[in-house]
């Protein structure tokens, strides 16, 4: 149960009233159209840790912690406008906030680590857990917190049946910040005393091969799930007791996963952002019990990497084109090399029930750090800024606004050598030329071919600007031309236009660049 954001520097925020807050938009309970409202909360983020930003029932709370160790508090009760809080001097480096949670007594409660010492004239983090609390949101105080028996990093909360359930784990190294992951959940009745839960399968840590890791926690349908890792295998764990004891779920597309890096449950509907082959989410509608693959979204270059997941206001929320390269491919490339390289940025994408998704169209430029809903069904978007974070605010009932649909590069078909295929006198192939380690050696065929023309040389690697007139991308790069191997078994490269760039013959060292 968490939404934290790492902080992006965006423009400053203007004229600033009331509590350090500035709102824009339509006010609270005004007639007219559904339009955001934005608030601006000042605060001095971290570089490297999360922000939270957390609601509960009608109320909504921001903890933003520093690099200097001071945490700086914001609320919104029942919908109305966000009041700064009092600022607490922790007087710990590397401190981070892994999650916040509202406690059945109404007051907060926030778990993450803190810590360092001085080793040989340098700052390690030291991983202690740091604990947390407030009765209204504005006034915090620190708790001692016992039952951790190492170096430990908190990821995230849930309250069940008046028990906190911590997700986490263990950094085992000597060096802490080394390393050395075990995963682990933990459970108290007081905030203050936790008592260590092991999860099935975790091995001792030796390697990277025993690395794990548990990242999100979710209730669904009375029972707890939580994603992680074992190894390079993605994983969920379920409790159907509070936390007391943990099970292995066992799904043929977690054994296919690499990873999780979002888990959202909405009634019976659970979606996980996962690292597979063919998905970049599953999905659940019988509480995580069997899953399938999520088909509508895009793969792209998601596949191996990371999408974040969060839910407000009866939908998911994702990003697709994390990481997009198709931009980039040879294809779009030849066909215009103004275009190649363009990043059009991520989209966030919404579902009801984590099947069909479709583009939303969010404020700020579409700038996202983090989404959570409220009880009454409003949507809050946040945004870091350079004085703070942006919260927008969309109000319940209504539809969000959707986006154009996205660009769509135009492309080429290219001419090009299979595996093992000899090329064929006369025949113009297209030859992206990688330069990182330079033009002098190039592969064509399977084989080696050395230069044999005394023209200009181009190392992006060596940091050399592209020789000017070749087909290279404004911003630099690889070289777009053309092989045709003569009658001589010379190959020249060329431009579009057929002016020769460079020539090579077979032979010299086999091409290999790292």
């Amino acid at each position: 149960m968490k939404a934290a954001l790492a902080p992006v520097l965006l423009l400053a925020c203007g004229v600033v009233a009331g509590c350090g807050d500035q709102t824009s938009g339509a006010p609270p309970g005004s007639a007219g159209p559904a339009r955001w409202q934005t608030e601006h909360l000042r605060g001095e983020l971290s570089v490297d840790f999360p922000t939270l930003l957390v609601s509960d029932g009608e109320d909504t709370v921001v903890l933003m912690l520093s690099d200097e160790g001071v945490l700086q508090s914001h609320v919104s009760e029942g919908g109305e406008a966000f009041v700064a809080g009092e600022p607490l001097e922790l007087g710990e480096r590397y401190a981070a906030l892994g999650d916040v949670v509202r406690l059945d007594d109404g007051s907060w409660f926030a778990l993450g680590n803190a810590g360092a010492v001085e080793v040989r004239g340098d700052t390690e983090p030291t991983y202690d857990p740091m604990a947390l609390r407030s009765d209204d949101g504005l006034t915090w105080e620190r708790v001692d917190v016992t039952g951790f028996t190492d170096a430990v990093e908190l990821t995230a909360l849930e309250v069940v049946d008046d028990r906190i359930v911590a997700v986490g784990g263990y950094r085992t190294l000597k060096d802490p910040s080394s390393g050395g992951f075990e995963a682990r959940t933990w459970t108290s009745d007081d905030g203050r005393a936790f008592e260590e839960v092991p999860l099935p399968d975790v091995p001792d840590y030796q390697g990277y091969d025993d690395e794990s890791y548990a990242g999100d926690v979710v209730m669904v349908d009375g029972d707890l799930l939580v994603s992680g890792r074992i190894g390079d295998t993605a994983v969920l764990w379920r409790s159907e007791d509070a936390g007391e004891t943990w099970a292995r779920v066992e799904e043929r597309l977690l054994r296919d996963a690499y990873s999780i890096s979002g888990l959202h449950a909405r009634g019976s509907t659970v979606v996980a952002t996962a690292a597979t082959d063919d998905a970049q989410a599953i999905r659940s509608d019988d509480g995580g019990f069997t899953w399938e693959p999520v088909t509508s979204l895009p793969v792209n270059e998601e596949a191996d990497g990371w999408a974040p997941l969060w839910s407000g206001a009866g939908r998911f929320f994702t990003l697709t084109g994390v990481d997009d390269i198709s931009w980039s491919t040879p294809e779009v490339c030849y066909a215009d090399l103004d275009q190649c390289g363009r990043d059009p940025g991520p989209r966030v994408v919404a579902s009801e029930d984590g099947a069909e998704w479709t583009a939303v169209d969010l404020p700020g430029g579409g700038e996202v750090d983090e989404i959570v809903g409220t009880g009454d069904g409003r949507l809050l978007v946040m945004a870091a800024e350079q004085d703070g974070v942006a919260v927008h605010t969309w109000p319940a009932g209504t539809d969000l606004p959707e986006a154009d649909e996205p660009a769509v590069p135009e492309t080429v078909d290219l001419v090009t050598l299979a595996d093992g295929e000899e090329p064929e006198v006369g025949v113009r192939y297209h030859l992206p030329l990688y330069t990182h380690c330079g033009i002098e050696q190039i592969s064509f065929g399977g084989e080696p071919w050395r230069r044999t023309d005394d023209g200009p040389g181009y190392e992006t690697g060596a940091g050399d600007a592209a020789p000017e007139g070749w087909p290279v991308p404004e911003g630099g790069g690889n070289v777009y031309g053309y092989a045709t191997v003569r009658g001589d078994a010379t190959l020249e490269y060329t431009a579009e236009d057929g002016t020769v760039l460079a020539t090579y013959e077979r032979g010299g060292r086999p091409f290999w660049c790292d």
